[in-house]
């Protein structure tokens, strides 16, 4: 098993490069990959927090977890478990066609979503990365 430092570190380079390709898919009026990309940004920077504490983890509703682990250290835990529990609702649903149920047309997330829930996931996204990650930066510096 690697150290937490390293699986740390690995989560935040990774969730940096989520941030970016979701700025970039929001330029570019992808919104489904955006929020697709905004929830992988904040998931792995919430997984490289817990790494840091030594806590791994492959479940994706990670913000239980990330309360109960920080709740005495970040005076913002509201408002980031807000933002963490938002992201994690979208869950498959910005990325694949939902059509199970012969009773509900076929949901299509690259045309069920629009600006302004891509906006609002990129947002969210950010407060949880620019939260976080310098923290992890002071930790694991290089």
């Amino acid at each position: 098993m690697h150290k937490p430092a390293e699986v740390a570190r690995a989560f935040m380079i990774e969730s940096e490069v989520d941030l970016q390709v979701a700025k970039v898919t929001f330029e570019n009026k992808i919104y489904c990959r955006t929020i697709f990309s905004a929830q992988q940004c904040m998931e792995k920077i919430v997984k490289g927090a817990l790494a840091a504490k030594g806590i791994f983890t492959t479940d994706h509703h990670i913000s239980s977890l990330f309360s109960a682990v920080y709740s005495q250290e970040m005076p913002e835990m509201d408002k980031l478990v807000a933002a963490i529990d938002s992201l994690e609702q979208y869950g498959a649903r910005a990325r694949f066609p939902l059509y199970r149920r012969g009773d509900l047309p076929i949901w299509i997330p690259s045309r069920e979503y629009g600006e302004t829930h891509a906006m609002n996931a990129l947002k969210k996204a950010e407060l949880v990365f620019e939260t976080l990650k310098p923290d992890l930066e002071k930790k694991f510096p290089g």
